[in-house]
């Protein structure tokens, strides 16, 4: 009996052991062989921690100044950050300060291996957090460690960014990589290794004392490598030397915001008042002039200008934070090609309207339908490639933007349809005063608006109804710019993680 008591007492005195080592029965599969894995990391119970430890002044974390917390707000991980290592945290801003970070890596220099540390929180089976090296700010060929949880088991890996952006293990995963330690507890998952100062991968040969960007990323794993990161990933500002032990800040994605700026300023606000000016305004402030041009066409003409500039400029932004064509395919969002198209269509259209027939040219309704259908043409795709934008990890706008989109479509089309039924009332023979033109009038053959203008010209008089569109024209205007400015601030405030 005695035996059999003091049998139990060991087995429980084994089990809460294994507890308080963080390293218990929940962490591993029970069909988990680990000398099946050749890179399984041997992590002994007296060693065994859920979090990482602090390191000591001698910048090593091979030795610990104290036990580490277990708590996912405020783990050991970040003791040092600024002082003894370096650190560069997702999503990026104050997340370091306030320990609040989605994932985290942190470097330092001991003797002639650099020392790291992978750390993500809420981390679900089978997933990965990653830190790439990189040259530029940009994925592809780049140099990467990955800490993944796949199958209950804990590894690190080497691979590689090729020039697609595809990720790829090397042939040897643990070429110049020493992992230290590997935990994954309460979905707090946890990699430190060292990596050798040199590492050729391919043609190419990493440093680790050169200066490279840090792209640090999180996502789903298997047993094949990781996935794709969607939105859960960030860029260094500026490119970093491992020595440092500075708290490095995340690339703001300024390009993309001053893109995703320029084409909703473009196209929802200026192109859409101008295209509505055109249309339906040519009898309104008849007679008033602004260096010799009617003011309907001066307004027109400025914010279709502005339009032009804008579309270019965001164009060229683009595919310079990109370095080139985009690597998303037409048939998952055709975003790119769209706006290709819509580029083209604007770049093209001033250059039309310099050539342009006299009013009282035979075939000016030719040009007229050309300048229509080119200029409607670019400002439906534009509003199209705002949608798609959407859905674009790049973008980084959450879902609840489209119902902005909508709701601007809607007052667009009300604003046309409204001043399409008034305009045809007014021109109706039963009006009080009826209009001598309508909209779109001067796609026919004949030349009756322009003879029509001429005569309202000559009276100086506007035709009936001037007010009522005056009236309009604020009121949407104002809802337009409302719309405008409130897609153009969630842009400017990005990035916003990607919902589910």
């Amino acid at each position: 009996m005695s035996r059999q008591l003091i049998r139990l007492l060991s087995l429980l005195a084994i089990f809460q052991i294994h507890r308080c080592t963080g390293y218990g029965y929940t962490d591993i599969p029970k069909n988990y062989n680990p000398a099946g894995d050749p890179y399984y990391v041997d992590v002994r119970p007296s060693t065994a921690r859920t979090t990482p430890i602090a390191n000591t002044p001698q910048h090593s974390f091979t030795d610990s100044t104290r036990a580490a917390k277990v708590s996912s707000q405020d783990p050991s991980v970040y003791d040092g950050c600024g002082q003894i290592k370096g650190c560069f945290g997702l999503p990026g801003g104050v997340c370091i300060e306030e320990k609040s970070c989605s994932a985290l890596v942190t470097y330092a220099v001991n003797g002639q291996h650099y020392e790291f540390e992978l750390w993500a929180v809420n981390a679900p089976a089978d997933s990965f957090v990653a830190v790439g090296l990189s040259d530029d700010h940009i994925m592809g060929d780049d140099s990467v460690t990955e800490c993944t949880i796949v199958n209950g088991r804990v590894n690190a890996y080497m691979s590689h960014n090729d020039n697609s952006k595809t990720n790829v293990r090397l042939k040897d995963p643990r070429s110049g990589l020493n992992v230290t330690q590997a935990t994954y507890k309460d979905g707090n998952l946890y990699c430190r290794f060292q990596r050798q100062k040199q590492l050729a991968i391919g043609q190419k040969m990493f440093d680790l004392s050169q200066t490279y960007h840090l792209l640090l990323a999180r996502g789903p794993a298997s047993n094949e490598g990781i996935s794709y990161h969607e939105r859960q990933k960030t860029v260094s500002a500026r490119s970093v030397k491992l020595s440092e032990t500075a708290a490095v800040g995340a690339n703001k994605g300024t390009l993309v915001k001053l893109h995703g700026t320029f084409m909703v300023t473009a196209w929802m606000l200026a192109a859409s008042c101008g295209i509505l000016l055109a249309r339906y305004y040519k009898l309104t402030w008849v007679g008033q002039q602004f260096m010799g041009k009617d003011l309907w066409f001066v307004y027109h003409r400025i914010l279709l200008a502005i339009t032009w500039a804008l579309t270019v400029i965001a164009f060229i932004i683009i595919f310079v934070e990109l370095g080139g064509w985009t690597s998303i395919p037409v048939t998952s969002n055709p975003h790119a090609v769209i706006g290709v198209i819509t580029t083209v269509l604007a770049f093209i259209q001033p250059f039309m309207a310099y050539f342009r027939p006299h009013p009282e040219a035979p075939r000016r309704y030719i040009f007229n339908w050309a300048h229509w259908l080119v200029g409607k043409s670019a400002h439906t795709l534009g509003i199209v490639c705002i949608f798609l934008a959407v859905g674009l990890d790049k973008a980084a706008i959450p879902y609840w933007v489209t119902w902005l989109l909508v709701t601007y479509t809607v007052v667009h089309v009300l604003g046309h349809l409204i001043l399409t039924v008034v305009q045809y009332c007014h021109h109706a023979p039963w009006s009080q005063k009826p209009t001598p033109g309508m909209a779109m009038r001067d796609m026919l053959p004949p030349r009756e608006s322009y003879q029509d203008s001429a005569s309202l010209a000559t009276t100086k008089t506007d035709a009936y109804g001037s007010q009522f569109r005056r009236i309009v024209l604020f009121i949407y205007i104002l809802l337009v710019a409302v719309f405008s400015i409130a897609v153009i601030a969630t842009i400017a405030s990005g990035p916003w993680a990607k919902q589910t």
